[in-house]
Parts: structure tokens; sequence; C-alpha cells
């Protein structure tokens, strides 16, 4: 009866929910699609082919399969079976998100990194004789994505009625970085006072590739930081690995008594602030 138990619990939690949900439909969906709209963004960003809806159902399956698998083989009681659940679910989500995050953080990674040739596409157009837009065509046929599939879209927006520097904008908003949002601004008040645009996007590029050149310099100085936080977070959770794996008699001393077990959150304590020290020594934001 315990093995099954668990299954009960669920299934009984799912049909109460079910339930609401169809009582609640119209006031859920509105609920729903505020809280996925953050998300929405975010899969723009990292372009991965996928509705926040979709990335909610992955989140969903990402928690039930594990925890179900783990319900049939470890057969806990029900309160335990529900703990496990929360546990599976704050894995699963952390797990979707970290990845959808890492995916944002090199698409703009790439973007920033085109980002002076961008420029210098644009001054050379610029300079003989093309409009704006028709700038924009040059970066779109001569550079690889990220940026073609970002100015492929400013120019789509232009075709619909949106002027090119909202456009623009919305650009900046979406692929935000410092330099982006200087090119963007600088183009809207250029278009407002006048100017030789290709000039200050010139100087702009300039300063992106002294910019670059300072942030290697940098990445540089901060390598031993970096590896030594590596290395030092490594060791203990090595050394404990093998303890509790080859030396039975201190892997009981460790997790069956209370002073051992204040060891070893000490020891995450001490692991995470050595952590947060090091990553705040090897950071230098210019």
């Amino acid at each position: 009866m315990s093995s099954v138990a668990p299954f009960v619990v669920f299934f009984g939690v799912a049909g109460a929910v079910a339930l609401g949900c169809i009582a609640f439909w119209d006031r859920l969906v509105a609920w729903v699609a505020v809280r996925l709209e953050p998300y929405r963004k975010l899969l723009e960003r990292a372009a991965i082919p996928m509705k926040a809806e979709e990335l909610a159902l992955m989140v969903i399956a990402s928690a039930i399969i594990p925890w179900g698998v783990l319900a049939f083989l470890v057969k806990p009681s029900p309160i335990v079976g529900i703990l496990l659940l929360a546990g599976t679910s704050m894995v699963a989500y952390m797990g979707v998100k970290g990845y959808v995050n890492l995916k944002v953080v090199r698409r703009l990674n790439q973007f920033n990194n085109q980002l002076e040739i961008v420029l210098r596409l644009i001054t050379g157009a610029l300079r003989v004789g093309l409009g704006l837009r028709q700038a924009l065509v040059t970066v779109v046929n001569d550079m690889p994505d990220p940026a073609r599939i970002e100015f492929s879209r400013v120019l789509s927006q232009t075709q619909i009625g949106v002027s090119i520097y909202d456009a623009l904008d919305q650009l900046s908003d979406r692929m935000f970085s410092s330099e982006l949002a200087m090119m963007t601004r600088s183009i809207r008040i250029q278009s407002q006072t006048g100017g030789n645009l290709g000039k200050v996007l010139e100087n702009l590029a300039e300063t992106i590739k002294q910019r670059r050149k300072l942030n290697r310099k940098i990445a540089a100085l901060t390598s031993e930081a970096r590896f030594t936080k590596y290395i030092i977070s490594a060791l203990p959770i090595g050394v404990g690995a093998f303890i509790l794996t080859f030396e039975p008699d201190m892997r009981a001393g460790l997790l069956d008594t209370l002073l051992g077990r204040i060891c070893l959150g000490v020891v995450v304590g001490l692991i995470s602030l050595g952590w947060i020290v090091f990553g705040k020594l090897s950071r230098l934001d210019v």
C-alpha cells in the first residue's frame, strides 16, 4: 500500500489542480501569459525556436519524469514523495533556465563581437552615398548570424511602417549592450541635429575596438584568480566524494552525527563564500 501512496497523492493533487484550471480557465490563461512574457523575450534573444508555453511544458516534463522514476525505484513515503517532487521541480526549473540563459549570453557575446565590423560596414556604405536603410542592407548581405538575423528583423519592421530609428531602439532592447545603445542613440541624435553620421560611427567603432583590447588584457590579468576559484572549489568536493565512496567510517561520522553535519554545513558555506570572493576579485567591468 505504501508503494502506491506517492502516486495516489500525486494524481489526487493533479486532479484537484485540473478541476481548478477548468473552473478558472480565462483567469489562468491571463495569469500564465503575464508570467511567461519574460521567457518569450529570453527565447527570442537566445534564438531558440520554441514558444514560452513549450518551454513551460519542458520544465514540467523534466520534473515529473525523473520524479516518477525515483518514486518507482525508491518507493518513498507520501511526505518524502512530495518533497522529492518539489526537489525535482526546482532542479528542472533551474536547469532549463540556466540553459536558456547560457544560450542568451553566448548569442549576445557573438553579436557584440560583430558590432565593430557592422559599424565599419555602415560607415563605408554611408561614405559612398547610400542611405541608412541601404547601409543596413549591406550589413545583412555581408555579415553572418546573429548580426544578419537581427538587422534583417530591423529591415522587416521598416517594411511594415515602423521607422528605422524605432526599429533600432527595439534591437537595442532585444540585444542589449552599451555599445549598441550608443550606436542607436547616436543615429537618432544625428537624424535630429544633422552632421556626419559616418564619422560618428567610425569613432564609435574605434572605441569598441579599444574596449575589446582592454577586455582581453583584463581577462589575461584575472585568469589566475578565476582558475584559483575553480581549483579551490573543486578540491574539497573531490576529497568529500572520495571519503563518501571509499571510507565508510568517516562517511558515517560525517552523515550520521550532529558534529559531522555541522562540519559539512560549514564547508559548504566556506566554499560558497570563497566562490563569491574570488568571483568578485576576477570581475572588472569596463
